[in-house]
């Protein structure tokens, strides 16, 4: 019996399922980063950027970082828009407890931003930019670290082009 049709389906199979990724090292990057969606949006909104059909079955993948972070900027201002002022509130919206330790994912966001969990805050650029900043961290680990400024900046810009975000946030 000859080995040699069955070692080629084998390597077959193995470059097919080839993760092609970016990785740190040995380990693969948070699946946030993967899909340049640092807040891991969950599918449903038909966003600017969107990957499609793309290959996550639960969250949104972006074509470029940058439209990731854009999104997660427009998600967090709208719930500020709709009445959700605190920090509490957006992330039991956000992050259910259904599905996540809603508790802490609050302490943690509230920790890294330096507001009070149940406080009122403006909806100032500085705050937005802080609180999406600390989603990415809370939702990637520290992997959020390979996000770059200008990736920042680029997403940030990219959801002023919307004029209601634009005149809602303060000091934009």
């Amino acid at each position: 019996m000859k080995i040699w049709p069955w070692v080629l389906v084998a390597a077959a199979v193995l470059f097919t399922r080839m993760d092609k990724k970016p990785t740190t090292g040995t380990k693969r990057v948070a699946r946030g980063i993967r899909n340049n969606n640092p807040g891991n949006i969950r599918k449903g909104i038909k966003w600017l950027g969107r990957v499609e059909p793309g290959k996550d079955a639960a969250f949104v993948e972006f074509k470029t970082m940058p439209y990731g972070i854009r999104a997660l900027y427009i998600d967090l201002i709208n719930k500020h828009k709709g009445g959700l002022r605190t920090i509490q509130g957006i992330i039991y919206r956000y992050a259910p407890p259904s599905e996540n330790l809603t508790d802490a994912y609050v302490a943690s966001v509230a920790k890294q931003i330096g507001i009070p969990a149940t406080a009122v805050f403006e909806p100032t650029a500085d705050n937005f930019k802080k609180f999406a900043r600390a989603v990415a961290v809370h939702e990637n680990g520290k992997d959020a670290n390979l996000i770059s400024a200008a990736d920042w900046a680029a997403g940030w810009n990219m959801a002023l082009q919307r004029p209601d975000i634009a005149t809602y946030v303060k000091n934009a």
